[in-house]
């Protein structure tokens, strides 16, 4: 370890990894270049956002048995939010990443790649895109271009005035594979897994009385707001939501900044009754959640539309789940840590299970409320595939910049309504399906009958009717019974 004195203020300065290019001093942010011996002032670097993350610099934890110490940090930004990349310092000498976004987490490390130029040019990848390394199969996840929001610490290079990461990340099971194009056509190579907070030391993880210290505010707290735009009371959970969108206009704020400031204004506000409100609390599994967000969903298929509300829910130490209300009951959904496999064109595996490929569709965004940890907009569609084995379901998510997977079970009513603490929500019946609304059932038996009749009307005249009327009952009484649950006699 080398430490300095920042020639701008005196503060020490420590440059822990003999990779490190660049450090920023803790005390004035002056951003210092390291010259084989001697450090110089290169400018200043601007302040990170600080956020619910426990991690901080000098955190510590294990990976893949060798011991690593977090000394730097760069908060990448992009038009949708920010997600945090802390530089890791390892043992034996060598460096990594940590990658920290919303409450997911995967460590890297560079790889060298015997023939970079058999990988795909950055501007080629989409999400969805395979490639194999050493015959292993990669499938895009996220492709983005995004711009140094701030840093801390230690860095093995110097992000410039106008630099960029241009980066494509690609899954396979729980291994991560980054393609870093920031330096020009050829990717540097990162490989990894997921990880779980669990191998650092909670001593060395930020508590809430710490990042109140740092940041000004507990992590996750729900923090009032007025909205910049008609004044009424809001509210998002501290140094969490990039974005809120106000229950009263639905104006879009921005609250990623020191100010609230609106991004779009609303131009109609639709009245929407739902069965959970914003700031509800519940109890699962031994953690205390709130809904800090809720979205009106709806598929614009012609033929079959549906629609269904997704509630966010968030816990300070827990993250992120969702709670998705259709109109045949309620899912827990929670996004994938690890990918399935691909087993052939109708089926995939994941955790030893085979999920049946069950229908595509598109999921658009018809109305958003409250706080989100990315930028949503009304309009804002997603490619959806359903995967099913037994009750549970897998779902494949597609948008322009991202692919990922998230794995839902179905919750009861009565299990909701312990959750939350509301016992009438317990005898709730599903809302009525699509199909009753729309004149049930037994209005298409009714079709199918006179059909049947039209086209046999010589038996019926000849008195073989006996026949047709059996038939009749199997169209009439299967109908009437699909009304029956769905709703429709209520």
């Amino acid at each position: 370890m080398q430490q300095v004195l920042c020639p701008q203020c005196g503060a020490p300065v420590k440059f822990t990894s003999t990779a490190s290019v660049m450090a920023v001093c803790g005390a004035c942010r002056s951003t210092l270049l390291k010259d084989a011996d001697s450090v110089r002032r290169i400018g200043e670097t601007a302040e990170v956002l600080e956020d619910y993350s426990p991690l901080c610099l000098g955190a510590a934890g294990k990976y893949e048995d060798k011991r690593f110490d977090v000394i730097g940090r760069i908060q990448l930004r992009y038009e949708e939010g920010y997600w945090n990349e802390w530089y890791l310092w390892f043992e034996d000498g060598s460096d990594g990443w940590l990658s920290d976004a919303s409450g997911q987490y995967a460590v890297t490390r560079r790889r060298k790649v015997k023939d970079a130029h058999g990988m795909p040019p950055f501007e080629e990848i989409a999400p969805g895109v395979e490639i194999k390394l050493d015959g292993q199969r990669y499938t895009a996840a996220d492709v983005r271009v995004s711009q140094a929001g701030g840093a801390q610490g230690e860095l093995p290079f110097v992000p410039g005035d106008g630099w960029q990461a241009r980066a494509a990340d690609f899954r396979s099971l729980d291994t991560f594979l980054t393609l870093d194009y920031s330096d020009g056509p050829e990717p540097v190579l990162y490989i990894g897994k997921a990880f779980d907070l669990s191998a650092m030391q909670a001593a060395s993880l930020r508590s809430p009385e710490q990042v109140e210290e740092t940041a000004g505010r507990f992590r996750g707290q729900i923090k009032a707001l007025d909205c910049p735009n008609c004044g009424a009371p809001i509210s998002f959970v501290a140094a969490l939501a990039t974005q809120v969108i106000c229950p009263s206009c639905a104006a879009a704020v921005d609250c990623s900044g020191p100010t609230a400031e609106v991004i779009e204004k609303a131009r109609k506000v639709e009245a929407i009754q739902t069965t959970l409100a914003l700031g509800a609390r519940a109890e699962i599994d031994g953690a205390a959640y709130t809904i800090i967000g809720l979205m009106k969903c709806a598929d614009p298929d012609p033929e079959e539309p549906s629609d269904w509300i997704e509630y966010l829910l968030f816990n300070p130490t827990k993250g992120f789940i969702w709670l998705v209300e259709t109109d045949e009951g309620w899912e827990r959904v929670q996004v994938c840590d690890s990918w399935p496999s691909h087993n052939d064109a109708t089926s995939v595996r994941w955790r030893s299970k085979l999920y049946k490929k069950l229908y595509d569709y598109t999921s658009r965004v018809e109305l958003a409320l409250g706080a989100f940890n990315w930028r949503v907009k009304v309009g804002d569609s997603t490619a959806i595939t359903d995967y099913q084995a037994t009750s549970l379901k897998l779902t494949r998510e597609l948008t322009d910049t991202e692919l990922g997977w998230s794995a839902s079970t179905p919750v009861g009513a009565a299990q909701v309504a312990r959750w939350f603490g509301k016992p009438q929500l317990a005898g709730q019946k599903a809302a009525p399906r699509r199909a009753a609304q729309d004149g049930g059932y037994r209005k298409w038996a009714w079709i199918a009958m006179i059909g049947l009749g039209a086209l046999n009307l010589d038996e019926i005249f000849s008195g073989h009717f006996m026949p047709i009327v059996i038939g009749m009952a199997f169209l009439w009484v299967p109908a009437v019974l699909a009304d029956r649950f769905s709703g429709k006699d209520e």
